[in-house]
């Protein structure tokens, strides 16, 4: 019996270990939703190296944000266990050093805030806060 390839979905979840990338939430292939790093708005491609798997309260949530746009909203705990789930995702071989870069904004001179993140049009993300 041939194996049958695995679909990028799968691929996607399969190398986040079945949660969303962002929050930790635990997925399936018909939950999750597929997230572009960089925005197709924002000059991204449809690579595969710029896609992840998310939950649809992060991915709206993220919406056509920059991953430094996004990460913003993370309160200093939330971004350490946003950090530590990635390192343990690249440390595993599930996610290329390449991906986790672009996943990461590193700028130590500018603390994370700890309030939650405010959409575009003054409305409180709850997924930010409760995932």
């Amino acid at each position: 019996m041939e194996k049958r390839e695995k679909s990028q979905r799968e691929r996607l979840l399969e190398e986040t270990a079945g949660v969303c990338v962002y929050c930790g939430h635990p997925l399936t292939v018909e939950t999750m939703e597929t997230d572009h790093i960089v925005p197709k708005s924002k000059g991204g491609t449809g690579d595969y190296l710029n896609k992840v798997c998310a939950c649809g309260c992060c991915n709206a949530a993220k919406a056509n944000l920059d991953i430094r746009g996004f990460l913003a909203g993370f309160s200093g705990r939330r971004r350490r266990h946003y950090e530590n789930r990635l390192d343990t995702l690249v440390e595993q071989g599930r996610m290329s050093a390449e991906k986790r870069a672009l996943l990461s904004d590193f700028q130590e001179e500018e603390p994370f805030p700890e309030k939650p993140f405010l959409g575009v049009r003054g409305t409180v993300l709850f997924c930010i806060q409760l995932c």
